[in-house]
């Protein structure tokens, strides 16, 4: 609030500290990206709490204001009418070219720093080392580490305050010399995590307040240089004030790269600095070693706790208080509820006093409040006849701000009631995860658009969520000595045993404990790493999943099952499938953190068998589309039971939701019966006693035939009639002949919204996260036999990018090896010199476990080298008889694929599985030869002509003298493979 008739308005602008330090903060921040994005810096806590905790040990008196656009064309009317410290910009802008836009902000504010967040490697390999006179300050990689941002903001205000702070104070530096984008974005922001922490350290054996306050402000600063020329100048500039120097070796020097630059730079420094020397090079160790300095592999694991080390090794915020007008002190609040019912016992004059002072705004905009504190910041004083009125006031606004937040928001596990119907809670600190962090967004989008005014008969929800933060996975990793495992080469039994033997803290048990007496139906234990779910890197079905039917008589045995399931989801980002994923991406082991979702499972209760009516997973990109459908109409797979079978790449159905009445590749009622569902799954309820890791995720899964769904009533609800002798299906369940999951009374009859449900979600979720999406679902029956829509899980969905148009010519396909019509990804490819493939010959349906575990063992024979994939069937199907069932493990050096038909069934790509999402993420070129496709051809002549470098029972493995061409044209769905000459 702002003080009214009875004094002064408040003054918006920041106080400087007494000391003279850090004079320039960044107040406002300008963040060009999507909705999605804003959501993460907003509602994920992991920056607003870092910002928060920062600002606080600072005693500063508010968080830097972050305003979102989406269009460079809205960025550049905000910095026209307002003024910012700070442009923050995704890469992919929709308007305009990044580095255009940040020099038109240049213009129309001169001298404001413009970062850029690259999400991938091609934006980095596009952007990086832009002159920065063309708009670009600075280009980090931001892989959904809030801590990032943290880093950024500090990084530029040491900028600007660098060197008045360091000829008023004793104000140390920390020069890191690093031309890599990819490290500084690593380096930086746990840089100063250690700062702050160590900063935090001496301010506690500070002798009084007036050191503590000079002692907090004197942080050191860091400075990045990317050059020799850099480097000499930072150094020259202060070089008295150095703390310590983290050195890359190799680095520009009049803008050549120079080997040992690092090694020349450092010869001509005081050698009292304290230094390391960092390198991807192992062989500059020795080196380094004999001119006394510590060596930090970039190439290790422990990269990141090496550098923790060096700073430990080598270098040495509260309560609101109430007071009264005299500044005599009244009462704390901790939080809001303490706030809240300080309200009703503080004398009404503290109220009037912290109302002119706009303290709660301040309050509540330091705590992430935002809404809230908007809302109190334009209120007088003089807005109000009495106290009274003043105080009835704060009391129903925070009251009606904490019951609003219940829905569709996070809510810390403290704070929660075990109301949880449709409510997102956390419980521990650190980030959501990428699947957390996007059923937590799409709650959010729900509560935004307000969906019930759409469909005020059919309820969309979000399943009762809780969420454990990825600090407790680091605190149960380090309490039990765990991290070592990232190291060995364990298998994942031993991996297994190590986990699960390992202890949960016991304050986690607790709140366990607390959480399973309000929770009585089955459970879903789902992993949610930080890296998982983002634009660029998936991870789709890399990590662990368990079902627990949550219904043991012993609760002391209840509750060991699930802390058991926690353990194994933790333990699968130390398996082998996901290190090797991890290896095909720029990403490190170490980097890695989990969160773990726990939701209840969607379903009902059908004689012991738990499951949804039907789930489904909804894309809002086609990236197969057979006419008349459209890349941009989307896609939905479909299944009667849970989910699992779609995500696997089972038999399942599929439509668009724009032509929901066309079934893609199907004309005639016996293919619709021969590629109908033929099984289902469901959690088996009558089992109590469960062995997680001894039989996996499906322990208490049942997989059946789908007319076990008759029994329960629940495949009237999808089903038609196939009848034989006349070859006609018949839509409903009252015909004679054989019942088939077809969804006709919904999609074809309207008696759900199906089509239109999903329609809008995919569109809002697009508008959302900035692009394509997948969306899981499922539908449940309520108390009163309604279907009851809940969305599982969002995430975005990555359309191959197009930055080069690639096109095929006809008379290219003259002397081709492989020719697809429907081929995904788009470029060229000229560095492939080894096969791997699956002749038809050798293929046997019955065979294909034993086809994938040899595909594994050729993986380990090509060393390395990225080679071409070849072979029949759904590539990574978890059903048997489509394809053959790989995962990451056995082909973590594929650079492309070939899906081959199998002869005596159609199998169309599954779009929905988490295989296929990996691929798409990764830019995997993926090419299909259609089925009966008359200009689709793989000339396995050729292939089995060639003499094989390695050969097994099913495999051959291939290597040739030059490379194969690679050619996918991105916008026309054609790719082809040519042998170079």
């Amino acid at each position: 609030m702002r003080k009214g008739d009875n004094g002064p308005v408040e003054d918006d602008s920041r106080l400087n500290d007494r000391s003279g330090l850090m004079r320039f903060k960044i107040s406002d921040i300008l963040l060009v990206s999507s909705l999605y994005d804003a959501f993460i810096l907003e509602e994920d806590r992991g920056l607003s709490e870092q910002i928060f905790g920062e600002y606080r040990e600072l005693e500063l008196t508010a968080s830097p204001r972050v305003v979102r656009v989406s269009s460079a064309k809205e960025a550049e009317r905000e910095l026209r009418e307002n003024h910012y410290d700070l442009v923050l910009s995704m890469t992919h802008l929709i308007d305009i070219d990044p580095v255009d836009f940040g020099r038109k902000a240049k213009e129309l504010q001169p001298g404001i720093p413009v970062v850029l967040l690259a999400t991938d490697k091609r934006d980095l390999d596009r952007y990086h080392g832009v002159d920065r006179k063309r708009g670009i300050d600075k280009v980090f990689f931001w892989n959904g580490d809030s801590s990032l941002f943290l880093a950024i903001i500090k990084y530029f205000e040491d900028l600007k305050n660098a060197e008045p702070d360091i000829r008023k104070g004793m104000v140390q530096v920390i020069l890191v010399i690093e031309d890599s984008a990819r490290y500084q974005s690593m380096f930086l922001p746990l840089i100063y995590k250690e700062v702050m922490r160590q900063t935090r350290s001496i301010v506690e054996q500070s002798l009084n307040e007036h050191e503590k306050l000079r002692k907090r402000r004197a942080r050191p600063k860091i400075f990045l240089a990317e050059s020799y020329e850099e480097a000499v100048e930072v150094y020259k500039n202060y070089e008295k004030h150095i703390l310590a120097i983290i050195s890359d070796i190799a680095f520009p020097k009049n803008d050549t790269m120079v080997n040992d630059a690092g090694f020349e730079f450092i010869q001509t420094i005081d050698r009292d600095t304290p230094v390391i020397m960092q390198s991807s090079q192992t062989k500059y160790r020795k080196r380094s070693e004999k001119m006394g300095l510590p060596f930090l592999d970039k190439n290790s694991e422990t990269m990141l706790q090496d550098l923790r080390n060096f700073f430990t090794e080598e270098l040495g915020f509260g309560d609101f208080v109430f007071k009264l007008p005299d500044g005599s002190v009244v009462a704390r609040a901790g939080n809001m509820d303490e706030l809240v019912e300080m309200f009703e016992k503080v004398p009404s004059e503290s109220l009037v006093y912290h109302g002119k002072r706009n303290d709660f705004s301040i309050w509540l905009m330091a705590r992430g409040e935002f809404e809230l504190a908007r809302k109190l910041r334009p209120k007088r004083t003089g807005d109000f006849d009495s106290h009274m009125e003043l105080k009835n006031y704060l009391v129903d606004a925070f009251t009606r701000a904490e019951r609003e937040r219940q829905l569709g928001v996070i809510t810390d596990f403290s704070r929660q009631k075990f109301d949880y119907e449709q409510t997102f809670t956390r419980l521990g600190g650190g980030s959501l995860g990428g699947k957390g962090r996007g059923i937590a967004f799409m709650a959010s989008l729900l509560r935004r658009h307000n969906l019930a005014e759409h469909f005020p008969s059919n309820p969309i929800r979000i399943p009762e969520t809780l969420v454990l933060g990825t600090e407790e996975f680091e605190r149960f990793i380090d309490d039990n000595g765990l991290r070592y495992i990232l190291q060995e080469d364990m298998d994942d039994d031993a991996v297994a045993a190590r986990f699960t033997d390992a202890e949960l803290s016991s304050e986690l048990k607790d709140s366990l404990e607390s959480y399973l007496k309000n929770v009585e139906t089955p459970l879903a234990v789902r992993s949610s790493s930080l890296l998982e779910d983002s634009y660029n890197q998936p991870f789709a079905g890399i990590y662990a999943t368990y079902i627990l039917p949550n219904n043991h008589p012993d609760e002391e045995k209840k509750l060991n099952q699930l802390c058991e399931a926690i353990k194994l989801v933790y333990a699968s980002s130390f398996f082998k499938r996901a290190k090797a994923y991890i290896q095909s991406t720029l990403l490190k082991a170490e980097e890695e953190k989990m969160a773990v979702v726990i939701q209840k499972l969607v379903g009902n209760d059908f004689n012991h068998r738990f499951y949804p009516i039907f789930s489904g997973v909804a894309l809002s990109y086609n990236y197969y589309p057979l006419p008349p459908l459209k890349r941009q109409d989307g896609i939905v797979n479909v299944a009667l039971g849970l989910g699992r079978i779609i995500v696997e790449g089972g038999q399942v159905l599929t439509f668009s939701p724009e032509r929901p009445n066309s079934i893609p590749g199907l004309s005639s009622p016996s293919d619709i019966f021969n590629n109908s569902q033929r099984k289902f799954y469901s959690l088996d309820m009558s089992r109590t006693e469960l062995d997680l890791w001894r039989d996996g995720e499906e322990a208490n899964l049942l997989y059946q035939d789908i007319s076990e769904s008759e029994k329960d009533g629940t495949l009237d609800h999808l089903a038609s009639v196939y009848i034989n002798g006349e070859d006609m299906i018949r839509d409903g369940p009252n015909y004679d002949g054989t019942k088939i999951v077809t969804f006709a009374p919904i999609i074809k009859h309207k008696q759900y919204p199906l089509t239109e449900i999903l329609t809008k979600l995919l569109e809002i979720g697009e508008k959302g996260m900035g692009g394509p999406v997948e969306i899981e679902f499922a539908n449940s029956i309520d108390e009163d036999g309604n279907l009851v829509f809940y969305i599982l899980q969002i995430r975005p969905y990555l359309s191959m990018r197009e930055y080069n148009q690639v096109v095929i010519e006809d008379g290219e396909r003259k002397g081709c090896l492989i020719y697809s019509s429907r081929a995904l990804g788009n470029g060229k490819l000229d560095d492939i010199y080894d096969i791997v493939y699956v002749s038809p010959e050798t293929f046997d349906r019955s065979r294909t476990v034993n086809i994938a575990k040899e595909i594994g063992e050729m993986n380990e024979k090509v060393n390395g080298r990225p080679y071409l994939l070849v072979g029949p069937g759904r590539w990574g199907s978890n059903d048997n008889w489509l394809g053959i069932p790989v995962n990451w493990g056995h082909m973590a050096g594929v650079r492309a694929i070939v899906e081959t038909p199998i002869m005596d069934i159609r199998v169309d790509p599954s779009q929905g599985s988490h295989f296929f999402h990996n691929i798409t993420s990764l830019g995997i070129p993926y090419l299909t030869i259609a089925h009966n496709s008359k200009e689709d051809f793989v000339d396995w002549t050729w292939l089995d002509d060639m003499p094989a470098e390695n050969k097994g029972q099913y495999v051959r493995h291939l290597r040739l003298s030059s490379p194969l061409l690679v050619k996918v044209d991105g916008r026309g769905g054609y790719g082809m493979i040519k042998k170079v000459r």
